[in-house]
């Protein structure tokens, strides 16, 4: 609501403690702490020049730096001869697709119509939120049928069922009210978040699993840290931002 600068800095302390938190998922600081650092060096430069170019503070030319980044990378990998470099890039690398590519994203969504418009964030973040509510109360009490057992026990079809239409329901309210996007667009939305959310959750709960976590931080005591309360965002929004630049330029 306060502007694009607002909206930038806080999902820059989202970004960034999201991208600590893979790498710590992933233990990265613990086998190269060096290496971790100019991960998250590069991750969080990679986010600034996504943020100044959604802005037009700079040239969006400025964005082929990005390009540059992953073979400086490469060279210095490279320099250190050690025999767990391809793990290292590996490693360093998903973090930024992962974490630092949706997060910068999200400070296009507000431009999609040319101008900033805060009620298209807000809107999104409805929709994402009473798809995981909807899914939550409905698994809860209804809910029978394991969606994916083997990666999340709790989840069930029933859930999913209840989140997805709880979701279409508010897409159709905010239709009503947020009226820079037509109601198609805040359907497609609902169904782009209805897809890629519930994987990107499922894909965030099998990473945790895999590790032996509960968690992946402690931000907020009893609700986890940035990747569990964003876990829908991250398979959503580069979808959501392709299919906004295929209807809005073409």
């Amino acid at each position: 609501m306060f502007g694009p600068l607002t909206l930038g800095l806080l999902f820059l302390i989202f970004a960034a403690i999201g991208l600590y938190e893979i790498y710590e998922l992933l233990q990265h600081k613990k086998s190269n702490a060096p290496r971790w650092f100019v991960g998250m060096l590069i991750g969080v430069l990679t986010y600034l020049l996504m943020f100044l170019s959604a802005t037009d503070s700079i040239d969006k030319k400025w964005l082929w730096v990005l390009s540059l980044l992953v073979p400086m990378f490469f060279c210095l990998e490279l320099i250190q001869l050690d025999k767990s470099a391809l793990s290292n890039v590996a490693v360093t690398i998903f973090g930024w697709v992962y974490v630092i590519i949706p997060f910068g994203l999200i400070n296009y969504l507000p431009v999609v119509n040319g101008q900033f418009e805060f009620e298209i964030v807000l809107g999104f973040f409805l929709i994402l939120w009473a798809n995981d509510t909807g899914a939550y109360f409905v698994g809860k009490f209804l809910g029978k049928r394991k969606l994916y057992g083997s990666v999340s026990p709790n989840k069930t079809w029933e859930g999913l069922y209840g989140g997805i239409a709880l979701a279409f329901v508010i897409s159709y309210i905010l239709s009503n009210y947020f009226v820079m996007l037509s109601l198609n667009d805040w359907l497609i939305m609902t169904l782009i978040v209805a897809i890629f959310g519930n994987l990107g959750d499922l894909f965030e709960s099998h990473l945790k699993r895999i590790f032996g976590v509960k968690d992946s931080g402690n931000l907020i005591p009893g609700h986890g840290g940035v990747l569990d309360r964003f876990d829908g965002l991250f398979l959503t929004l580069p979808v959501l931002i392709f299919y906004f630049k295929i209807i809005y330029t073409l």
